[in-house]
């Protein structure tokens, strides 16, 4: 069964994790107690490709190097199954797609309010029975890891515990689609099931009820408005890919069209002398897009890449033009100065 596993031993006590995190036990003990005020936020943050907004936190020393520390001793540790993609080391999105590689039917499911419902009591679970640590070890891990009873997204363990929130039933679910020639993937709270051969709307229905029978039975709720599918009459898209392809995901024909206007665009400003002051983060900005459709379409990218070079070099043999300092005449200096 394709899940997850932690090699190493089993903590049992207080004292063993201080040792393991490199820190005496009332220091630790002192930042589980002072952690719920040590947490900034929630800010709101653009979600990409979209108006709305989602509200992160941070935290702030002592408590965040000490979560990373919790990342590096713990999480990092855990051999993660093929099927999660999301926010682990060496995986992202085009990962996720990359596994519904040739789909003929797609199936998205969205995890409503994800973050704010993975409780203390989840977290608590992960730490005792999937780590295996006593429940002191877990209650001081739990303390340490959330605030006000959930877990915060975008503090340094929220995503590992994101990916851990179903770990003791996704891989019954994955086993039971793969039985049926079904695949599954999860990136953080959006889950993709697909089939590269044809999946009839019995298989689909059945498919879905099985993974709202896995988010249901751990205390979660689907985003169903957010449901959404696609067949191979059309271009199947996961997370703004092509999924279609058997060799892998592809970028939309749109979006390929788009990154290579822009990079037009760049050309002619610079060839008319209409450079701003934010000309250079303009071709940031260009270089991140660029770098997209390079990872997927490696000889495009390239040649876009060279053209953006140029770029950059003809603005960096451009003069320096500063404003010049103006003189203000002491009347007109003694009149700004005057009080209204």
């Amino acid at each position: 069964m394709d899940s997850a596993t932690y090699p190493l031993a089993r903590i049992q006590n207080i004292q063993s994790l201080c040792c393991a995190l490199g820190i005496n036990e009332p220091m630790l003990r002192s930042i589980a107690r002072r952690a719920p005020r040590l947490y900034i936020g929630p800010t709101p943050k653009p979600k990409k490709n979209s108006t709305k907004v989602r509200y992160v936190f941070d935290t702030r020393k002592p408590l965040k190097p000490l979560l990373k520390r919790i990342n590096d001793v713990i999480f990092k540790r855990v051999n993660y199954p093929s099927h999660l993609t999301g926010s682990l080391p060496g995986k992202d999105f085009v990962q996720n797609v990359a596994l519904h590689a040739g789909a003929k039917r797609v199936v998205t499911e969205d995890i409503k309010g994800f973050f704010d419902n993975i409780t203390a009591q989840h977290v608590f679970r992960i730490w005792h029975q999937f780590f295996g640590f006593s429940e002191e070890v877990a209650e001081l891990l739990t303390q340490l890891t959330t605030k006000d009873g959930k877990v915060c997204q975008g503090t340094p363990t929220s995503s590992y515990l994101a990916n851990l929130a179903f770990w003791d039933r996704e891989p019954v679910l994955v086993k039971k689609l793969r039985e049926r020639g079904i695949r599954y993937s999860r990136y953080v709270d959006d889950i993709t099931i697909s089939s590269t051969g044809e999946m009839t709307e019995e298989d689909k229905r059945w498919a879905i009820a099985q993974a709202y029978g896995m988010i249901g039975g751990a205390g979660f709720k689907a985003q169903r408005s957010k449901h959404s599918g696609a067949t191979a009459r059309t271009a199947i898209t996961i997370m703004g890919l092509n999924a279609n392809s058997p060799s892998g995901p592809t970028l939309t024909k749109k979006e390929r069209a788009n990154i290579r206007a822009t990079v037009f665009q760049l050309e002619q400003r610079i060839e008319r002398g209409d450079v701003t002051p934010e000309f250079g983060e303009d071709i940031a900005r260009a270089a991140g897009r660029v770098g997209r459709l390079k990872r997927l379409h490696p000889h495009e990218g390239e040649q876009l890449t060279i053209r953006l070079r140029v770029i950059q070099l003809a603005l960096n043999s451009m003069p320096v033009v500063t404003t010049p300092i103006v003189k203000v005449p002491a009347m007109i200096s003694n009149a700004m100065d005057a009080p209204f």
